[in-house]
């Protein structure tokens, strides 16, 4: 039995905001699994774009990726993924112009990676564009933004930081079941998700949503024991826009949220604490 004290309350109002947050900011149906384009959509005056999420991510469990593969690392070298994956690994599909979810995905990885139970030096991170037009000069220059963010004692050949031309970049996004689409000259529609490789390069799980790091710990030992495991499903977060103006009213719209479950809560709390009382008097007359 649950004691509502004002601890267990507020832990409760805060998951709830929590989970709040990617319905709200997003705009992910739970009834249909259809994802909408809130930011640049129906909420502001305009035109609504709809997608499936199984048109955007398709989970391989079981599956290889293309070891042989072809890209750049940030220094220019030559290099494949059968050089790379030679332990468990995380790839993470993103673009490195990105102006909005990739640097949140690739910080919340660092994080992720910085507070990991698993000993450094047992995994390896790739981040793969998947814009073609990007560069080594590109990757080299957001990596060390991310590097930082990391224990000083990980290796930073441990997290290449990957470019490559479009054929390769399809052979490895569709390998592992992400799709992308280009929004216009500079942005992508894309997920937030990354996959887990065993060292022998089959796609043994799929982390999504902040890359909590339980989650990548788990993931990561699986990986380590080779045994495709199902994924732990959360919200699929999408990148659409970059509008200022836009972002600011998904934020106001989410304080005004936030500060409503905060007062329905305290309501609740209030009335329990009378009806606490009550019994209290109740019993001891």
């Amino acid at each position: 039995m649950i004691t509502w004290n004002p601890v267990t309350l507020t832990r409760c109002l805060l998951l709830g905001l929590l989970l709040s947050w990617p319905l709200t900011a997003s705009g992910h149906d739970p009834g249909t699994g259809a994802v909408h384009d809130h930011q640049a959509g129906a909420l502001f005056g305009q035109p609504e774009v709809v997608v499936k999420p199984g048109e955007w991510m398709q989970e391989k469990t079981g599956d290889f990726v293309p070891l042989d593969a072809i890209f750049k690392n940030e220094r220019g070298e030559i290099v494949t993924l059968r050089q790379l994956v030679d332990r468990p690994t995380l790839l993470l599909p993103v673009y490195y112009s990105c102006p909005k979810l990739c640097s949140f995905d690739l910080a919340n990885l660092a994080d992720s990676i910085r507070r990991t139970g698993r000993p450094i030096g047992s995994f390896r991170v790739i981040s793969m564009s998947f814009n073609a037009d990007e560069t080594p000069e590109t990757a080299a220059m957001v990596k060390p933004n991310y590097i930082q963010l990391l224990a000083t004692n990980f290796p930073e050949n441990d997290w290449v930081f990957l470019t490559g031309d479009k054929d390769n970049i399809l052979k490895v996004t569709q390998a592992i079941g992400y799709t992308f689409k280009k929004k216009d000259a500079s942005t992508f529609i894309h997920p937030s998700a990354l996959a887990v490789l065993a060292k022998n390069g089959q796609i043994i799980k799929y982390v999504y949503g902040s890359f909590l790091t339980g989650d990548v710990d788990l993931a990561l030992f699986e990986a380590a024991k080779g045994t495709p495991a199902t994924s732990i499903h959360q919200f699929l977060a999408f990148c659409f826009s970059s509008n200022p103006r836009q972002n600011q009213q998904v934020f106001e719209f989410i304080k005004m949220g936030a500060a409503t479950i905060l007062i329905i809560g305290g309501l609740f709390f209030l009335r329990l604490l009378h009806k606490k009382k009550s019994t209290q008097s109740d019993t001891n007359p």
